[in-house]
């Protein structure tokens, strides 16, 4: 995992908890930065069981339901007989255990994540994450401008946090951090979706960020020619 990537997830993890202060925000340890990101994660590994378990459970009592309330089985009470169910209904139930299935998963991924992060932990990691989100922070209210403009059916502030961080990240990097090709921005922040959000984010996102890309570019331009 590059250390540029490593940045970007850390930074999407724990950009709620940094300082607003840039002072205070370059003391921060890249080390204390992992620790939040251990225990986020950790957090999110437990939600993520506990879906596991509600979901299993409703796929259980549903199947249960169907087989005691079945014509064949209503009158009888020594012993529950096999029943015959729609394809469709199976399909409902997979679904369940997929969708449990994928929050195991990513569960697992956790201890992952933390291993490559602390093996792979780079002096140019802090330094990307520090630059990423100082460059946030000093254009945060043209960046929800951009976004705003780009997305009228959605107001910034009633987006789902982890999807409003990716995107608010990808347009600093689209936007104020010219080195970085528009296209890695996307393809980065998709990558973020994936990890830490879902496919409909990930279209979302993408969708947005393909729209803003002509208009980054644009100040890109303006900002060498005034140079």
């Amino acid at each position: 995992m590059s250390a540029r990537r490593i940045a970007r997830e850390l930074a999407v993890i724990v950009l709620p908890q940094l300082p607003k202060d840039k002072s205070k925000l370059e003391k921060v340890e890249l080390e204390d930065l992992i620790s939040k990101a251990v225990a986020m994660l950790c957090d999110y590994a437990k939600e993520n069981l506990a879906e596991v378990n509600g979901l299993l459970s409703k796929t259980f009592d549903e199947v249960i339901d169907i087989e005691v309330e079945h014509p064949s089985n209503v009158r009888s009470i020594a012993k529950i007989l096999p029943v015959t169910v729609s394809t469709e209904l199976v399909k409902d139930q997979l679904v369940n255990l997929r969708q449990a299935f994928n929050f195991v998963s990513e569960a697992l991924d956790i201890p992952a994540f933390l291993l490559v992060n602390h093996c792979q932990t780079k002096p140019e990691a802090k330094d990307f994450l520090l630059r990423l989100v100082n460059t946030y922070l000093e254009h945060k209210e043209e960046i929800d401008n951009f976004i705003k403009q780009a997305s009228t059916k959605w107001e910034v502030q009633r987006m789902v946090n982890i999807d409003r961080d990716i995107l608010r990240l990808a347009c600093a990097e689209a936007f104020y951090m010219p080195d970085i090709p528009i296209p890695v921005v996307i393809n980065e922040a998709v990558e973020l979706c994936h990890r830490f959000a879902d496919e409909k984010a990930a279209k979302f996102i993408n969708g947005i960020l393909a729209d803003l890309g002509e208009e980054a570019d644009k100040l890109r331009k303006c900002d060498v020619s005034a140079k």
